[in-house]
């Protein structure tokens, strides 16, 4: 016979082990989700490729943190069934090229890699900015979105200037091409990102081919279009959130005081 304290620990230990993932899935379908695939990009752009001077193998943890960003870019989205089935199935194709291309060196799987990169990063930045700009109050995390997509956005352009850089000879001036960096490709593409993208440019590498140039265009519009459209569409939010939720309570006043005027007239009829 099972004695009461046994079975209330059994039935705790099912309770715990119940809540815990629903708290789990709770955490990344909420928006602190965001925050996370802000921290993992921030890692993989800001911290790891520096750890080659003190010499460690940043090619290894820079992919690593590349597959765990993208798969917590699953989390992201995991408020659409349809929506993360689709990305899960580019975060997979991206993840096994990239790691083939790690182990494997040869020319055609960098190319395949830029390209997966570029699909991946580019719709993970579309759905992230769904994200932030759906209905409801603008939190910091939704901030913490946007410049996780600003980053995306980057290291899109990142794998597209590979892309050219294998495919046309010459397409940019600068010091060490692409055949200098077999283990990382994207590295020296991914700092010309940066420096276009937010129109610093230092001039050390330059676009030489014409849809080089272009890109490096349309980079250079974005990187100051994003940041003034994105922040009037997030004020224009946040102003219209708080509207309703003034109008809202104000109604609830509105209701309240219409109600007690009633009884006060009921009262005063009675009487």
């Amino acid at each position: 016979m099972t004695s009461p304290a046994r079975v209330g620990t059994h039935a705790g230990a099912h309770h715990v082990a119940r809540v815990a993932p629903e708290r789990i899935v709770g955490f990344f379908l909420s928006d602190w989700s965001l925050t996370v695939l802000l921290v993992f990009l921030s890692i993989s752009v800001f911290v790891v490729r520096p750890l080659t001077v003190f010499g460690f193998d940043a090619h290894f943890i820079a992919s690593l943190v590349f597959t765990i960003m993208l798969l917590s870019g699953i989390a992201t989205v995991a408020r659409s069934r349809r929506t993360a089935l689709l990305f899960a199935i580019l975060t997979l194709l991206a993840v096994t090229v990239h790691w083939a291309r790690l182990l494997v060196y040869h020319e055609s799987l960098v190319s395949i890699d830029a390209a997966s990169v570029i699909v991946a990063c580019g719709t993970l930045a579309g759905i992230v900015l769904a994200q932030v700009f759906r209905e409801g109050p603008i939190t910091s995390q939704r901030i913490q979105g946007a410049i996780a997509a600003y980053l995306l956005v980057a290291l899109m352009f990142a794998a597209a200037y590979t892309w050219i850089d294998l495919h046309i000879a010459e397409a940019f001036t600068g010091p060490v091409g692409i055949n200098g960096l077999q283990h990382d490709p994207m590295q020296r593409f991914v700092y010309f990102s940066f420096v276009t993208l937010t129109t610093v440019g230092y001039g050390d590498i330059s676009p030489i081919a014409p849809i080089a140039r272009s890109l490096a265009m349309l980079e250079a519009v974005l990187g100051q279009l994003f940041p003034a459209v994105l922040l009037a569409r997030l004020v224009s939010m946040e102003l219209y959130y708080r509207q309703r939720r003034f109008e809202s309570e104000q109604a609830k006043l509105d209701r309240e005081a219409l109600a007690r005027e009633v009884a006060r007239q009921l009262r005063d009829g009675q009487s």
